[in-house]
């Protein structure tokens, strides 16, 4: 498993969205201003965030980003799987070939191993919402910042 910086950014720019776009929708500079990002970078995220029913956007002079749905129906694991894909994967799941990689694919012995890392990752990126983080402390994710 690798979270890779979009997969991070990608929840930072949805939390600060999450918490801005209550008042007002949260433009691009605005993201980019606060997290120390660049547009073009943001711009990429947001496009997969709101291609995947994420967030969406709000067109006019006043417009910008807002959440496409209730905080509390958005998961970490949603999100690294809007911008990076698979949150867990390894040769065995994988759609190549794996006679090539693997000694014995059908008989393998750690694959339950794996199998069973992923079910529990996956479960838990999928019981924290957005929601969750925002409530759980509000001093500790008043700066959003990953640096």
């Amino acid at each position: 498993m690798r979270i890779t910086t979009q997969g991070v950014y990608g929840l930072v720019c949805v939390l600060r969205i999450a918490r801005e776009a209550r008042k007002t929708p949260v433009s691009i500079q605005a993201i980019s201003k606060k997290e120390q990002l660049s547009i073009d970078y943001i711009e990429q995220l947001l496009l997969k965030l709101r291609r995947a029913g994420i967030i969406k956007s709000i067109r006019g002079r006043n417009g910008g980003y807002v959440l496409a749905k209730p905080a509390s129906k958005i998961t970490i694991k949603d999100i690294i799987e809007c911008v990076e894909g698979s949150v867990f994967e390894t040769i065995c799941f994988s759609t190549i070939n794996i006679k090539n990689k693997c000694a014995e694919p059908r008989g393998c012995l750690v694959r339950p191993v794996w199998l069973e890392l992923k079910k529990r990752i996956e479960g838990y990126l999928k019981s924290v919402t957005i929601e969750n983080l925002l409530n759980s402390d509000k001093k500790k994710y008043s700066k959003l910042h990953v640096h």
